[in-house]
């Protein structure tokens, strides 16, 4: 065994080394992919292939399908990068600033102000945006077209819900199209002009007011909202008429109803194609009963709110909101129940139909008591957190920079293929103290930064004040390491014999 010689740098590693040190490995023992670590995760849980934290401002998480997370906290920093090639996103001191990378586009934000880069054909035609809502638009469209505008004096923006809006001085004049339809407006929205394949609209607000649709659509208002009425044609044709904020009427094939304070009351059946359809509101939005062919709906805010649907497959019901609630979800063979007391209880489970047999098989089994604690099991995986401070069990922004460093304590456990406990490892301190068991021989202790031990399959792991002396390795691969980062000598007399006979 040759030690190394002293170095003077020795004295100004150790201090580094030692914090260093606490960035050692976490087990990954009953943690799976987060929903939110790939932007498109397949339906089974991945396992965590690898877990490493430096105290609760650093936390490194990669999964077996080689996506990874980094976050530096609080607010600092989190890196994503899925599995996928160009497929990343990155938060900076969050929510200032993030960025995202997928399928040839990267998108970003900074505080108000957006950007987009997007290659639409493949062929090098671009589409871009940098957008500081609501002052300054630019960019260029998926038609190649350039556009700029300086808000409210001058200019033109495209694909921002309609196709295209230009204005000058606005709210002086405005034109916008959208659909084939074309509008122009003189002090919006109080005069406007539309025209469009079969479409003819005037409106001079309060005075007057028409919209003309071929074969849809003929509607009237005079002295805005007092007097309005509409003539419908096609699908479902009749008559509505509404003398606001008196009473209103609908008479049309498929539905009647009548309106009194509109829209405080309103009573409407339907008729002809919709026999089942039911409306009432008893005051508007207080007291409200929906009946449809598939839904249901009966409100009285917010002391009882229940939905459920014709068929039995969906159901949800809130008491005295939102403090309670419950939902019911079967659909193709998912099963979902959740119910919530706000803020403090929350539980949720998902289930599959496995076969032929129909015997539904536990994907998920989630219960939190906020800001207390959280637990989460899957068919193999456990894993109990203390605290969890997040309203969410799928780890978003606020959970990734800020809410995940409060959590001290995880329990993480793996089931074998029998269902028996296969693994159990316990971490506190954001890893400065572990204690880990299980099958193959596996065991694992830290009190960092005095004591790090570690032995599975064999192989055996252990270090004296974060890696000041340390040996680790398998058989004749054994090594003695010193000083954090020198050594690597095989251990025994035999080992370097059979090295120096080896060709």
């Amino acid at each position: 065994m040759r030690l190394p010689p002293f170095r003077p740098l020795f004295a100004a590693l150790t201090v580094p080394a030692l914090l260093a040190g606490s960035g050692c490995a976490s087990p990954t023992t009953g943690r799976v992919r987060d929903a939110h670590l790939l932007w498109s995760p397949p339906p089974e849980a991945r396992e965590v292939a690898s877990y490493r934290q430096l105290g609760p401002f650093y936390e490194r998480v990669e999964t077996q399908d080689g996506a990874v997370r980094r976050s530096v906290r609080p607010f600092l920093w989190t890196d994503i990068r899925a599995a996928e090639a160009g497929v990343e996103h990155l938060e900076a001191l969050w929510p200032v600033y993030a960025r995202e990378r997928r399928a040839g586009q990267t998108s970003w934000r900074l505080l108000c102000f957006f950007g987009m880069d997007k290659d639409t054909t493949g062929s090098g035609s671009p589409q871009d945006r940098a957008w500081l809502f609501p002052l300054w638009f630019a960019g260029t469209s998926k038609r190649g077209e350039p556009y700029a505008a300086l808000f409210p004096l001058h200019g033109t923006i495209r694909e921002m819900y309609w196709d295209r809006i230009s204005f000058t001085l606005f709210p002086l004049w405005a034109t916008w199209d959208r659909n084939d339809c074309h509008t122009w407006s003189v002090l919006w929205p109080l005069v406007q002009r539309q025209t469009g394949p079969g479409r003819d609209a005037w409106r001079v607000i309060p005075f007057w007011g028409r919209t003309k649709v071929d074969g849809r659509l003929d509607a009237r208002f005079v002295l805005w909202p007092l007097w309005t009425q509409a003539r419908h044609e096609g699908i479902n044709p009749g008559r509505d008429w509404m003398l606001w904020p008196l009473v209103g009427r609908v008479d049309r094939q498929d539905e009647e109803a009548w309106l009194f304070l509109p829209p405080l009351f309103t009573v409407s059946h339907g008729r002809g194609k919709l026999p089942e359809y039911r409306k009432i509101n008893a005051p508007w939005p207080i007291v409200m009963i929906r009946d449809t062919k598939d839904a249901h709906l009966r409100r009285v805010f917010p002391f009882w709110i229940h939905r459920w649907s014709e068929n039995g497959d969906a159901e949800n019901r809130t008491v005295l909101w939102p403090f309670w609630n419950d939902r019911r979800l079967d659909v193709k063979g998912t099963h979902v129940r959740e119910w919530t007391l706000f803020p403090v209880l929350h539980r949720s489970t998902l289930t599959r139909d496995a076969g032929t047999n129909g015997v539904a098989r536990l994907d998920e089994d989630y219960l939190r008591v906020w800001p207390l604690w959280s637990r989460r099991h899957d068919p193999r995986n456990r894993l109990v957190k203390i605290p969890d401070l997040s309203f969410h069990k799928r780890a978003g922004a606020l959970e990734r920079n800020l809410l995940g460093m409060f959590t001290l304590y995880t329990r993480g456990e793996r089931d074998g293929a029998d269902g028996a406990p296969e693994r159990v490892d316990h971490e506190a301190l954001w890893g400065a103290l572990r204690r880990g068991y299980g099958e193959g021989g596996y065991s694992a202790t830290r009190v960092w930064p005095l004591w790090d031990a570690k032995e599975e399959d064999g192989a055996w792991h252990w270090s004296l004040l974060g890696g000041l002396v340390g040996r680790s390795g398998r058989g004749a691969e054994r090594r003695w390491r010193w000083l954090w980062f020198f050594g690597g000598d095989r251990l025994d007399a035999e080992d370097d014999a059979a090295a120096a006979a080896a060709p």
